[in-house]
């Protein structure tokens, strides 16, 4: 009967183990997904100042020269 305590409490203690793995596992899911998020807002603001970088100096160069 003892070894059959032992062998339930190691499965238990293997089951936290993974479950602790699990968790972890998770936290860092979520904390990529955080990433992601942010580095898709930073290249879409890129993306948009180069547009408009690119747009005012083609206006630039349509304007008739100042006098």
């Amino acid at each position: 009967m003892n070894h059959l305590g032992s062998s339930q409490r190691r499965t238990t203690s293997v089951m936290t183990a993974e479950q602790y793995e699990l968790d972890r596992c998770r936290q860092e899911i979520a904390r990529l997904k955080q990433l992601v998020a942010r580095l898709s807002e930073i290249a879409l603001r890129h993306v948009v100042e180069s547009v408009q970088s690119s747009q005012n100096g083609s206006e630039r160069l349509s304007e008739p020269p100042k006098s």
